[in-house]
């Protein structure tokens, strides 16, 4: 009984199957520690974007404020950098062109507003970008502090009166009523077309329907075989599809064919087509010759047999000599000097 008793109790003799277990329990132990770890950083992290969302909601309202000045609770935070804009180009007071140079002064503004906070800040920089009369004029205001110049929407309104002559409202409608795609090409016509639209207060049904009159009539015909857009984007961007088949379909048709440039390519010295060739141009001039002098040596005329041969062997009619004809025959000029 005794030895039994210590046989059962002696670590070297524990069951694998117990060891096993403490092994695993080891192992989920460490595993639980990790699981610990972890969500620790994830508490960490959600704490940091949280803070990250306030801190951008701030600048947005920041930036919505007027004037551009941020919040009280942004004041001392970093700003980000604002996005780089190309500068407009140089406006020389073309009357067709003032609104959309305007247009490209308010995108600068839109994209940067810290940087340009204020109307006179906003005023100077256009007055950098003018050139010619519109300089003069510029110059002319800020110098004698015109009252325009104390106002960015007042100097805004001013530059408009003064220089803007595009077409709107009814001017713009009666041009888009004559306007037809003539020599242009679609994407020349929808630009101009589209341009005129945005400063009129037509429909959908009617910009669409001016649209189609206005096209040359190949692709209008096109068109009028199908079904049409009820939007005019649609409509053209079908006309740009139909006008790149019907250019393809011209060059194709103007282009000779493959097998007509391939003959028309001149063949290699000594080829059969070229010495075919040679010898028909040969025979032709000796049945040209035979028609202008009789076929004779000395007096006496070729039979019908000898005028064949001498003409398949590229012979002279007269002598009967190679690499000549009657025309030129040494012979023959000898015979009549």
């Amino acid at each position: 009984m005794t030895e039994r008793s210590d046989h059962v109790h002696d670590p070297a003799g524990q069951d694998p199957l117990r060891a096993a277990l403490q092994q695993q329990g080891i192992l989920l132990g460490q595993q639980a520690s990790r699981l610990a770890a972890a969500a620790q950083e994830v508490d960490s992290l959600q704490t940091q974007m949280a803070a990250l969302q306030r801190q951008v909601a701030d600048l947005i309202r920041g930036v919505g404020h007027p004037g551009g000045v941020h919040s009280p609770s942004t004041r001392g935070a970093p700003s980000a950098p604002e996005p780089h804009a190309n500068c407009p180009p140089l406006y020389d007071g073309d009357p067709n062109s003032c609104r959309a140079f305007l247009s490209q002064c308010a995108l600068v503004f839109a994209l940067q507003p810290r940087r340009y906070d204020s109307g006179e800040v906003r005023i100077a920089y256009i007055l950098t970008l003018l050139t010619g009369k519109a300089r003069q004029w510029g110059v002319a205001v800020w110098e004698s502090q015109d009252p325009c110049c104390r106002s960015f929407p007042a100097f805004q309104e001013e530059m408009t009166r003064l220089f803007d002559r595009s077409a709107r409202g009814d001017e713009a409608a009666a041009l888009l009523s004559r306007t037809t795609q003539g020599r242009s090409s679609i994407t020349d016509y929808a630009i101009r077309f589209k341009t005129l639209a945005a400063a009129c207060e037509w429909n959908a049904g009617a910009l669409r329907a001016r649209f189609m009159d206005g096209l040359n009539h190949p692709i209008a015909d096109e068109i009028a075989a199908l079904d049409p857009p009820r939007d005019l984007e649609d409509l053209i961007s079908l006309c740009l599809r139909i006008e790149g088949r019907i250019n393809a379909r011209r060059r194709r048709r103007t282009s000779p064919p493959a097998w007509r440039r391939r003959d028309s390519n001149p063949q290699p010295e000594g080829e059969p087509g070229r010495d075919s060739a040679r010898e028909t141009g040969a025979q032709h001039r000796q049945s040209a010759d035979f028609t202008q002098e009789p076929m004779q040596v000395g007096r006496s005329r070729l039979t019908a047999a000898q005028k064949h041969q001498r003409l398949v062997d590229g012979l002279c009619f007269y002598c009967g000599k190679p690499d000549h004809v009657v025309t030129n025959c040494p012979v023959k000029g000898n015979a009549h000097p």
